[in-house]
């Protein structure tokens, strides 16, 4: 058994000390000497890594200091960054928001719209990554993320290569899959077996890909929602796969696990974290430098060796060898997460897949 990995907000890779290369620096702007920049990203070993060779990056090309603020992976977070940017006091100038976090900030008017003539490397970013409201751009893409299918090459002959292989009978008891009404299996039934993410626009679509994922019932020996948890029981050869993180899992190979990571034919469940601002941040200009550095080729690039994250523009624009990439990401169109259709359902979503379970 390895020892136990971080968890997914925790990041995903030790050895984060040193970084690979060097961004180019432009002068250091005398407006901006000795000024500061409150930064929260996910804390642990990610954070590790954005603190000893991201922000060092930033601040050479720059000169505004970047503080670090470890950020935890929960709702939790966006309900104190709330309450403190109405009193005036926001606890960072900048967050790292997860997709449903960004809506849910949008839609309470928490942040702050930017300049985008201030952030033009945000061109570098499909425009599926950059979020608009009626205060105009309130969020840029930082990093992704993606879950795959997982399975135990020495127990699944020949490998699959689609999502179907949960619902084959012939592996009862066998999977670990994600519970929940945020689960992404969700997603990945609608797209295996339906017309995609416009299932969720209607609760009778979503009680129709509900029923899909009740025939996985007998096949599941395990419905996790820590990461931990699916990992401790692949270990220990109580699921022979399943749904998990990609790269963790690469991870866990490279480690003497026996696992392999595959992005079926219908794509893996891409999933990614966006630069947000709370409104009452005086930083604007600063988080707008920042965030504009973020977007170049070689700040995506270093995230991606450092930080271990998916590049979120076109690999062709960056130095990253084949390798380097495969290890976090793919080429192959990935299946979304229906962001908009849950902000809707997400209630209904919940309630239904736990009667799912209790049933």
């Amino acid at each position: 058994m390895i020892p136990r990995l971080p968890t997914r907000r925790q990041v995903l890779k030790t050895g984060l000390a040193a970084a690979a290369g060097v961004i180019a620096a432009p002068f250091i702007r005398p407006s901006y000497a000795a000024r500061t920049l409150k930064v929260s990203t996910f804390g642990g070993n990610f954070e590790n890594g954005f603190v000893s060779s991201v922000f060092p990056e930033f601040e050479k090309a720059t000169g505004i200091k970047i503080v670090s603020v470890s950020q935890p992976g929960d709702l939790q977070f966006l309900i104190q960054m709330t309450e403190a940017n109405r009193a005036g006091v926001p606890t960072v100038d900048l967050c790292t928001a997860a997709q449903d976090e960004l809506l849910r900030g949008t839609a309470t008017g928490l942040w702050h719209g930017f300049d985008p003539k201030r952030i033009p490397n945000a061109a570098n970013l499909d425009k599926r990554y950059l979020a608009t409201s009626d205060k105009g751009l309130v969020g840029v893409g930082a990093m992704a993320w993606y879950e795959t299918l997982i399975v135990n090459p020495s127990a699944i002959k020949p490998l699959p290569d689609s999502w179907k292989i949960l619902w084959d009978k012939g592996y009862p008891n066998s999977w670990g899959l994600v519970s929940g009404g945020v689960s992404g299996l969700y997603e990945i039934t609608a797209a295996t077996w339906f017309d995609g993410n416009a299932m969720f626009e209607t609760e009778e679509g979503i009680l129709t890909v509900l029923k899909k994922i009740a025939e996985l019932k007998p096949n599941v020996k395990l419905w996790w929602e820590s990461e931990g948890t699916m990992q401790t029981a692949y270990e220990n050869d109580e699921v022979v796969g399943g749904m998990y993180f990609y790269d963790v899992a690469n991870t866990m190979a490279k480690s003497g696990v026996s696992v392999k990571a595959i992005f079926p034919k219908e794509g893996g469940l891409i999933d990614f974290g966006s630069w947000c601002q709370p409104s009452a941040s005086t930083k604007a200009a600063e988080a707008e430098e920042f965030i504009n550095f973020m977007c170049t080729p070689a700040a995506q690039a270093l995230m991606t060796r450092k930080c271990h994250t998916a590049p979120l523009i076109d690999r062709k624009m960056t130095d990253l060898t084949d390798a380097e990439f495969a290890e976090v990401s793919t080429d192959h169109k990935p299946i979304e997460r229906a962001v908009a259709q849950r902000a809707k359902h997400l209630d209904f979503m919940d309630a239904q897949f736990t009667k799912l379970l209790a049933g």
